[in-house]
């Protein structure tokens, strides 16, 4: 008259950081349902994450004074936390040129944005992304933190004092 039921407590959430789910099914729906329950906790991983910051560490400028237009060499270190790459990204600027300009990081997946008028070593802003399309993130880089040492005339070296970080959002 009553069906056997047998009930299983999958701790999913011990794992993914999901609340646990509790299944209870007869002997003839085991697959069905177990298959249900993992495709409902895929679902659930796959759902969107915020995305961590870029860190940059290493940041250093060097600034021309001989002549207009002034230049600005540029270079830092990429850790990516969201695919756990690393890579040295480098720019040479002209305040001569015309538009935004872009080089590549060693990393040929991201891309350094520089914007016209990235000469000035006080505040400029700056953007990483992947060449794919999938994140990017733009911040500005302020005179805050940098450290410049007279180099002999007429460079300045820069070092930016710490880790920069970049907030990236992903493409919809």
């Amino acid at each position: 008259m009553f069906k056997r039921t047998q009930q299983y407590l999958y701790p999913l959430s011990q794992y993914f950081h999901l609340p646990s789910i509790k299944i209870t099914l007869s002997n003839k729906m085991k697959t069905a349902s177990i298959a249900l329950a993992l495709a409902a906790a895929t679902s659930t991983l796959a759902a969107d994450t915020p995305l961590k910051p870029l860190e940059l560490t290493n940041l250093n400028a060097g600034i021309y004074y001989t002549s207009m237009p002034i230049t600005t060499l540029f270079s830092f270190s990429l850790k990516d936390p969201n695919t756990d790459t690393n890579t040295t990204c480098s720019g040479y600027w002209s305040a001569g040129m015309a538009g935004n300009k872009s080089y590549d990081c060693s990393d040929k997946a991201y891309q350094l944005h520089l914007l016209n008028g990235v000469y000035n070593i006080e505040k400029f802003d700056l953007g990483v992304s992947r060449a794919d399309g999938s994140i990017s993130g733009q911040s500005t880089v302020t005179g805050d933190s940098w450290k410049c040492d007279k180099q002999e005339s007429p460079l300045a070296q820069c070092k930016w004092d710490g880790v920069f970080k970049i907030d990236v959002t992903g493409s919809s």
